[in-house]
């Protein structure tokens, strides 16, 4: 499991299991197999990949593209629109 506590200016994609801690700026993309542990807010678009896992606390201020992603909780803000393409 990797940790992010710094605010990440720019798109993210995340690889491996991850947590995030500190805001992001920018598109983030889950790629299939990881898991997103979201806790701080994204100013941009969420991405999760077809066999991806979230789990989603922070408020996203963009829309949350879901592609086929196991959410275990959307227990955010989100601004935008949630999309499923399945």
């Amino acid at each position: 499991m990797k940790f992010s506590f710094e605010k990440q200016i720019g798109d993210v994609f995340i690889e491996a299991d991850t947590t995030v801690m500190g805001e992001i700026v920018g598109n983030v993309v889950v790629l299939s197999g990881a898991k997103l542990e979201l806790i701080a807010p994204v100013k941009g678009n969420v991405t999760l990949m077809k066999f991806s896992k979230a789990l989603i606390r922070g408020q996203i201020r963009g829309n949350l593209y879901d592609e086929g992603a196991e959410i275990e909780e959307l227990a955010s803000n989100v601004k935008g629109h949630i999309i499923h393409k399945r």
